[in-house]
């Protein structure tokens, strides 16, 4: 019989039970685990957010940004990626060094948004490059980097020896300039890039300008586009601000002008060959007749006549070739009597040096066809000369841009210089009526608009191979103030490459120069004339001109070969750069000029 009690279980195995119970655990632990974040995830830390941070410029992952929802915070990873738990509402604030700071609102409920679709650009304030120099590509240390904006600087930073930069805080739609030294400036505008590199060149042309004896010429400008200088005592100049490319243009009173290409070379010696222009007025008409014309041409070539000073606009205010200027045409004073362009040909071909006349101020046509650019009469109307001649007003601008188009239109036909006449106010005439469009007409006014258009058209004429003259009364040379009508010749001076003083003896007053009749003088008024001149502008001498008479007039000597030829013996024995006759019918005295081969 067995011991056993009958109600007793029989012997387990305490190895199974054993495993039973840690497999038990192994299960139940993850479990709860999962069952505990899963309550955190939907009760405690609400749904989250998370999304990614990207550059603005490239499009990349920005690693490392700071994410801040409230008083949560973290990092983006290297790809730009975030995740942030916290409230479902509020709003993502975004920094990094070199980076604006961004924000993303977030939506008032969560069912607004993906929270892991947030996609955040930061735009880069800080810029990196290098600056090389463009003729041998070495680094350039100590160049000036800017930001600009709204034409200050913002922020600054200076190449190193390796020429590379580092720019901080730049603003959104800045400019980037590079300045340094004797080069010229590069400004770039930022776009959408956080690295720029840039090759500078030599901005600054230097050189010397002598003449055929290897003397320096004094006062000779250097321009190309819009940069000018003038050349020093020794003819030295210094010319900032170069463009890229372009024609340098040289030019002095009294001398041919030059032009050189830029190249790398930014030194330009140059030696320039003299110019002295013995010239004949010729009309419209004249060139336009075959048989006036070529009687012109014969004189020319037979004698010393070198120059020809063409009517293209005259005091009718008619301009006399096919022009392309609109306002002539609006005007209806387009009169062509000759085919400019064939004439210049015909006179280059020949050695002859050309000039354009053009009248300015005395023009009864814009006068007539544009009252509001004229000068009125204080009784109604047009103003008018004794003559009946209506003229505009030299304080419209409009006038001046009128008259510069057409100057800059004979500078691209080819004429060699450009002579303006009648560039100033009347003379005669009821000019106590006048009514000028002005509050202060007086001697003050009257020469600043004369100079400020001289200016205007010297600056636009300066970058070309052409020569800017004006034409002035011979009682200008003596008279100290305006004389009336705009023409001092200190505050002309400046803007004119030539002056041109109309020494007529017979337009002179008795007892002038101690004549009773100047005209029975025409050396001395002409000499005595230039000499007054001289001691006024001593430093521009070579810019004296002087228009001769070759007619006869008033009281006193019939102007023939002695008389004419005593004033052009007159005007080179002061030195003038040249002389010019006038007849009005183009009828020239041969006997006063010498002949071609006794130049």
């Amino acid at each position: 019989m067995s011991s056993q009690h009958p109600y007793a279980s029989p012997p387990s195995s305490r190895r199974w039970g054993a495993v039973s119970w840690w497999f038990s655990l192994l299960l139940i632990v993850p479990l709860l685990l999962i069952i505990i974040t899963l309550i955190w995830t939907q009760f405690v830390a609400g749904t989250g957010h998370g999304g990614r941070v990207f550059d603005a410029y490239t499009g990349e992952g920005v690693d490392n940004a700071l994410v801040q929802l409230g008083d949560r915070e973290t990092t983006t990873s290297s790809d730009g990626t975030f995740s942030l738990r916290g409230d479902d509402t509020g709003t993502i604030v975004i920094s990094l060094d070199g980076y604006d700071s961004a924000e993303y609102v977030l939506p008032a409920t969560s069912e607004d948004i993906d929270p892991e679709s947030i996609e955040i650009a930061l735009r880069p304030t800080t810029m990196t490059g290098q600056v090389t120099n463009r003729v041998d590509e070495s680094p350039m240390a100590g160049v000036l980097v800017e930001a600009i904006q709204d034409g200050s600087a913002v922020s600054s930073a200076e190449t190193g020896e390796d020429g590379g930069f580092v720019l901080n805080s730049i603003p959104e739609d800045a400019e980037i300039r590079f300045s340094y030294a004797d080069y010229a400036e590069v400004v770039e505008p930022i776009g959408e890039r956080a690295e720029m590199s840039v090759s500078m060149r030599p901005g600054v042309i230097s050189g010397r300008v002598l003449d055929e004896a290897g003397e320096p010429v004094r006062g000779a400008s250097v321009a190309i586009d819009d940069v000018f200088v003038m050349t020093e005592d020794d003819g030295s100049f210094r010319l900032e601000n170069v463009p890229e490319a372009g024609e340098l243009i040289f030019k002095a009173p009294g001398y041919h002008a030059l032009s050189r290409e830029l190249d790398d070379q930014m030194e330009f010696d140059v030696t320039m060959e003299d110019k002295h222009i013995r010239a004949i007025y010729v009309t419209a008409g004249a060139v336009g007749s075959e048989s006036k014309w070529n009687e012109l041409l014969d004189l020319a070539e037979r004698t010393e006549i070198n120059a020809m000073v063409i009517d293209v606009k005259d005091s009718t205010g008619f301009v006399f070739y096919e022009t392309e200027v609109e306002m002539a045409h609006e005007l209806d004073v387009v009169r062509p009597q000759y085919d400019v362009r064939e004439v210049l040909d015909d006179l280059r071909e020949r050695g002859i040096y050309t000039i354009a006349r053009q009248v300015i101020f005395e023009d009864p046509a814009l006068a007539e066809a544009r009252n509001d650019l004229a000068i009125m009469d204080s009784q109604g109307g047009l103003w008018r000369t004794f003559n009946g001649i209506a003229w505009v007003s030299a304080y419209e601008e409009e006038v001046w841009d009128y008259n510069i188009e057409l100057m800059m239109e004979a500078v691209e036909l080819g004429f060699d210089e450009i002579q303006l006449d009648y560039m100033r106010f009347p003379s005669d005439g009821p000019l106590d009526r006048a009514e000028y469009g002005v509050e202060e007409h007086n001697s003050e006014s009257r020469s600043a608009a004369i100079a400020e258009y001289l200016r205007r058209s010297h600056e636009a004429i300066m970058p070309t191979k052409a020569y800017l003259g004006g034409d002035i009364f011979g009682l200008a040379l003596w008279e100290m103030g305006d004389g009336g009508i705009g023409q001092n010749l200190e505050a002309m001076t400046p803007h004119l490459d030539y002056i041109k003083p109309m020494i007529y003896p017979s337009h002179f007053f008795p007892g002038s120069m101690g004549f009773d009749v100047p005209n029975d003088h025409p050396y001395e008024v002409i000499f005595y004339s230039l000499q007054n001149a001289a001691e006024r502008i001593p430093d521009d001498t070579n810019k004296l001109r002087p228009w001769l008479q070759d007619f006869s007039w008033g009281e006193g000597r019939e102007y023939g070969p002695e008389e004419v030829r005593e004033q052009i013996d007159a005007s080179d024995d002061f030195g003038a750069t040249g002389w010019l006759l006038w007849s009005a019918g183009n009828n020239y005295t041969e006997g006063a000029l010498r002949p071609a081969d006794e130049e």
